[in-house]
C-alpha cells in the first residue's frame, strides 16, 4: 500500500542523525513526472516464459518443439536447470506462445528480465512447479486451451514479483511424499520378507497368503497413486501429446510390476494358493519411495544452486520514498519515473540509480565493488540503486529505472548466461529427444527375450530394472546447473558473463591483449611538470589554461587531467572554438584567436639535444609527454603521469603461470610503454598505436593461431574487443552498457581477469565431468539391468543419486 503525504521538517538529515548537527535546505518542488513509471515489458519479440512440468531432457525437447513451431518464432532454448524458455520471435503474442506450451501438456507463465510476472492468458500459472513434482500433477490433467485454469495453479496479478525460490515449495513437497512412502514402502517391505526370517511367521503366513498379499496390493496402491501420482499423471500427460519422458519410465516401470503382482496374485495361482515369487508388490513401492528421496535431495541441491541468483534479486528495492513539496510518498519503486526527486533515509537502500542532489552519505556498494568500506557521496556523486545507505539521510533524483538500472542489468546478463547453451548441450538435447523412445524399445526386448526363455517373472524384473534405471535426468541437468551456478558465482565476483560460449572462449584463451591507460593503470591521471620551450612571453600557467581551454571539450583521460590541474590551480578557461579531435593523435582548437594543438606526437628532428633529453628522461619514467603548438609552432611541454593499478604486476604474474601470453596495446610512445612493460612483466608490447589499429593487432595474432582475449575500458577499444574471441570489459559505477564485451568485470579490479579465466576453466571441467559420468551411468546400468544383473530396487536407488550427484557435482563450482 502506498504511503502519501509523510511530512518532514525541511531537515531530513536529522531523522536518525540527530546528533550530526547538519541542516538541510528547504525542499524544492519535485520534479515533472512527464515520462511516468519505466516500463519493465519485455523488448518486443523476446520473451522469458517460466514452464511448469520440466522433469528431464525429453521435457525440454518437447517444449522447445512446441515453441518452435509457433509462426514466426526464430528460436526457443528451454534451461531444465531454472525451468525457463527464452523466445526469439519476428511476429507473435506472449499468449499464442503461452497456448502452444500447455497444448503440449506443460503450463507457462511469463515474466521478464527482472522477475516479475506479465499480463498473460488466463490459464498460465503463477509458479512454475506449484503442481508439478518433477513434471506431473497431483491434481486434474492440464487443460489444453487458456480458457480453463491449469491444475493446480493460480492465476498471478500481473506485475507481482514471482518467487525466486519457487523451487522450495517444490522440495517440500516431495519431502512430504517422501516421507509418506518410506514407512509404507518399508511396511510392504517387512509383509514381503518377515516371513522369509521368521519360521514360525512364515507358516502363519503361508495359511493366510491371499490376505497377506492383499495387503501389500492395498499399501503399494497407496504409495503408487498418492506419493507417486505425478509420475502417473506426468507420464498420462506426455503420452496423450506423442511424447515420453521420466515420467513415462518411472510410470511404466512401477506400474508394469503393480500390475503383473496384482495379475499373479488373482489369476497365478497353483492349485488355487497364491505363488509368492510372482508378487512384487515390494519392488514398485521401494523404487517410488527411492525416487521421491533422490527428488527430493535434487531438489534441495538445484535450491542451493539458485542461491546466488536469489540474493541478486533480493538486493533489489521494493518501496521508494518520492518527495512532493515538502512531504514524501512511499511508493513501489517500479512507479519511479527518471526526474523524479527521492529520500533515502539512513539505513535503506537505494531505490534506483540517480545522483545525490543534496546531503553527505557514505554508502556501502560491495554488491558491485566487492569493497566493503563505504563510499563517501555528496551532490553530484552517481549512487547505485540495491546499495545501502549507511550514515545520514539523503536527496537524489533518479537517472536509470526499471530495467536499465545497474542491478537490473547484472540480473539480465547473469540470466541470459544461466538460459544459454553451449554447443556441447545442444548435443546433449538431440541425443536426449530420442533417447526415451529407444529405452522403451529396449525395455520391451528385453521383457520379450526373457519371456521367450521361459522365465516370465524374471523378464518383468528386468524390464522394470532397465525402464527405472535410463531416466535422463542427469543429462538434463549435467549443463544447466553447471551454467547456473557458475554464473551466479561469476556474479558474486563481479564478473558477468553474456552466455555459455563464453565460458568456452575464456577456457581457450591462450594471450590475453591488455589495453594499457585505464586498465593496466588506474587511468587517473596527473600532470607532473608544464614547462613553456618557446614564445618567451608565456608563463607555464598561461600553457596551461590554453591547452585546458580546448581540452574541455575532450572525455580523454589526459585531457580530463590538464582540465583538473587548471581548475586545482583556479585558473580561469577560455572559449575554444573550432574544436577538432583527431581520434588517438590529439586535438585543436581557436582560443583567443590562436591555434592551440596539444598532440602526444614529437617530432624528434625538430629539437635540440636539450629538448630531446628532457622527452626521454620523462619517458624512461615511464610518462607522456604532450608538445603543446600556438599557430603551429612548438610553444611548450606538459608532461602527465598515470599509476600502475596495484594488483597490475599480480594479475601478469598469474597469467604466466597459467600459460597465457600477455601483450600491452598503447598509443603511448614506445620508450615509456616500454617502462610500463617491463615493471610488469609483460610478455608483447605493441606501442604507438592508434585506436582503429587495435583490431588488426587482435587479428593479426589470431592469424598466428592464438585464441586471444581483449582487456579495456570499452572507450577506445571497442572494435578489439568485438575482434577477440574473448572481449573483457572493465567497468565502474552503474557503466555496464558493454555491448562490445562478452565479460564485463564490474567495480575495475584485474584480478577479476584472472578469476574469470580460472572459473570458465573450472566450470568447463566439471560440467564435462557431469555429462561424462551422466553417459557412463546409462552405458553401463541399461546392459546390467537387461541381463539380469541390476535389482530395480538397486537401478531405483542408482537413478536418482545419478541426478543428485551431478548437482552437487556442479556445487563444488562455488567453490573456485
Amino acid at each position: 500500500m502506498t504511503r502519501k503525504n509523510q511530512p518532514y521538517n525541511n531537515n531530513p538529515v536529522a531523522e536518525g542523525n540527530e546528533k550530526s548537527g547538519k541542516h538541510k535546505k528547504n525542499l524544492q518542488q519535485k520534479s515533472s513526472q512527464e515520462n511516468g513509471p519505466q516500463d519493465n515489458s519485455p523488448e518486443s519479440g523476446d520473451y522469458t516464459l517460466q514452464i511448469d512440468g520440466i522433469s528431464c531432457a525429453n521435457c525440454v525437447t518437447n517444449v522447445e518443439r512446441a515453441l518452435k513451431s509457433v509462426d514466426g518464432v526464430e528460436q526457443a532454448d528451454v534451461n531444465m536447470g531454472t525451468s525457463e524458455a527464452r523466445v526469439k520471435a519476428a511476429s507473435t503474442d506472449i499468449n499464442t506462445l503461452i497456448r502452444a506450451v500447455e497444448k503440449a501438456g506443460y503450463g507457462a507463465a511469463a515474466i521478464d528480465e527482472l522477475g516479475y510476472l506479465q499480463d498473460q492468458s488466463p490459464g498460465a500459472p503463477s509458479e512454475a512447479g506449484d503442481e508439478a513434482d518433477h513434471g506431473g500433477t497431483d491434481k486434474a490433467d492440464r487443460t489444453k486451451t487458456g480458457e480453463e485454469q491449469s491444475a493446480g495453479m493460480e492465476v498471478p496479478e500481473a506485475g507481482h514479483k514471482r518467487d525466486t525460490h519457487a523451487i522450495a515449495p517444490r522440495t517440500s513437497r516431495f519431502r512430504k511424499k517422501f516421507w509418506i512412502a518410506l514407512p509404507l514402502a518399508a511396511v510392504v517391505f517387512v509383509l514381503d520378507m518377515g516371513p522369509m526370517a521368521i519360521p514360525a511367521w512364515n507358516e502363519w503366513v503361508m495359511q493366510n497368503l491371499t490376505m497377506w498379499s492383499l495387503a501389500q496390493m492395498v499399501i503399494t496402491a497407496v504409495i503408487l497413486f498418492y506419493a507417486g501420482a505425478s509420475f502417473f499423471t506426468g507420464a498420462w500427460r506426455a503420452a496423450k501429446h506423442g511424447a515420453a519422458d521420466m515420467n513415462s519410465l518411472v510410470a511404466i516401470g512401477t506400474g508394469a510390476a503393480f500390475a503383473f503382482s496384482t495379475y499373479a496374485m488373482f489369476f497365478g495361482r497353483e492349485g488355487g494358493v497364491v505363488q509368492p515369487n510372482e508378487i512384487y508388490f515390494e519392488t514398485a513401492a521401494i523404487i517410488i519411495a527411492l525416487i521421491l528421496l533422490g527428488k527430493w535431495m535434487e531438489e534441495r541441491a538445484r535450491h542451493r544452486s539458485r542461491d546466488a541468483m536469489a540474493g541478486l534479486l533480493e538486493l533489489a528495492p521494493q518501496r521508494a520514498n518520492r518527495i512532493a513539496g515538502s512531504s514524501y510518498e512511499t511508493i513501489p519503486v517500479k512507479d519511479v519515473a527518471v526526474g523524479d526527486k527521492l529520500l533515502v533515509k539512513a539505513w535503506e537502500q537505494v531505490p534506483v540509480d540517480g545522483e545525490v542532489l543534496s546531503g553527505q552519505a557514505s554508502v556501502d556498494e560491495s554488491m558491485m565493488t566487492g569493497e566493503s568500506v563505504p563510499v563517501e557521496k555528496e551532490p553530484g556523486s552517481e549512487v547505485v540503486g540495491g546499495t545501502r545507505n549507511t550514515s545520514t539521510t539523503f536527496e537524489m533524483t533518479a537517472t536509470r529505472v526499471g530495467r536499465d538500472t545497474a542491478l537490473a542489468r547484472i540480473i539480465k546478463t547473469v540470466r541470459d548466461a544461466q538460459s544459454s547453451k553451449p554447443p556441447i548441450q545442444r548435443l546433449v538435447d538431440k541425443v536426449a529427444s530420442i533417447f526415451v523412445p529407444i529405452v522403451l524399445v529396449v525395455a520391451v526386448v528385453t521383457f520379450l527375450l526373457w519371456l521367450w526363455a521361459g522365465s516370465p517373472a524374471q523378464a518383468m524384473v528386468n524390464m522394470v530394472a532397465v525402464l527405472v534405471i535410463a531416466c535422463p535426468c542427469a543429462l538434463g541437468l549435467a549443463t544447466p546447473t553447471g551454467l547456473m551456478v557458475s554464473s551466479g558465482r561469476a556474479a558474486e565476483k563481479g564478473i558477468l558473463i553474456k552466455d555459455a560460449v563464453t565460458l568456452e572462449e575464456a577456457r581457450r584463451a591462450d594471450v590475453v591483449m591488455f589495453d594499457k591507460t585505464g586498465t593496466l593503470t588506474t587511468g587517473v591521471m596527473q600532470v607532473s611538470r608544464v614547462d613553456v620551450t618557446g614564445d618567451d612571453t608565456l608563463t607555464n600557467n598561461d600553457l596551461l589554461v590554453l591547452a585546458a581551454s580546448v581540452e574541455q571539450q575532450s572525455d580523454h583521460p589526459i585531457a580530463n587531467c590538464i582540465v583538473r590541474q587548471a581548475g586545482e590551480k583556479e585558473l580561469p578557461l577560455l572559449d575554444a572554438e573550432e574544436v577538432e579531435t583527431f581520434m588517438g593523435m590529439g586535438i585543436t582548437g581557436m582560443v583567443s584567436g590562436r591555434k592551440v594543438t596539444v598532440s602526444a606526437h614529437t617530432v624528434y628532428e625538430s629539437y635540440d639535444e636539450q629538448k630531446k633529453k628532457y622527452i626521454e628522461e620523462a619517458q624512461d619514467r615511464g610518462e607522456t609527454v604532450l608538445l603543446v603548438r600556438l599557430n603551429d609552432r612548438p610553444a611548450g611541454f606538459i608532461t602527465v603521469s598515470d599509476e600502475v593499478r596495484p594488483e597490475a604486476a599480480d594479475v601478469i604474474a598469474r597469467l604466466n603461470r597459467m600459460n597465457v601470453e600477455t601483450v600491452m596495446v598503447t598509443g603511448d610512445q614506445y620508450r615509456n610503454a616500454r617502462v610500463v612493460a617491463d615493471r610488469l612483466g609483460i610478455d608483447h608490447l605493441e606501442a604507438n598505436v592508434k585506436p582503429d589499429e587495435k583490431a588488426k593487432i587482435v587479428e593479426r595474432y589470431q592469424q598466428l593461431g592464438k585464441r586471444v582475449a581483449m582487456v579495456g575500458d570499452g572507450i577506445n577499444d571497442a572494435a578489439a574487443l568485438v575482434q577477440a574471441d574473448l572481449g573483457m570489459a572493465l567497468s565502474g559505477g552503474t557503466d555496464l552498457a558493454m555491448s562490445s564485451s562478452d565479460i564485463t568485470l564490474v567495480g575495475g579490479s584485474l584480478d577479476k581477469v584472472v578469476e574469470a579465466l580460472d572459473l570458465s576453466r573450472g566450470t568447463l571441467r566439471i560440467i564435462r565431468q557431469n555429462l561424462f559420468w551422466a553417459f557412463v551411468y546409462n552405458s553401463v546400468g541399461i546392459p546390467l539391468a537387461a541381463i539380469g544383473l541390476l535389482s530395480p530396487m538397486f537401478a531405483a536407488f542408482a537413478m536418482a543419486m545419478s541426478s543428485v550427484s551431478v548437482v552437487t557435482n556442479s556445487l563444488r563450482i562455488r567453490r573456485l
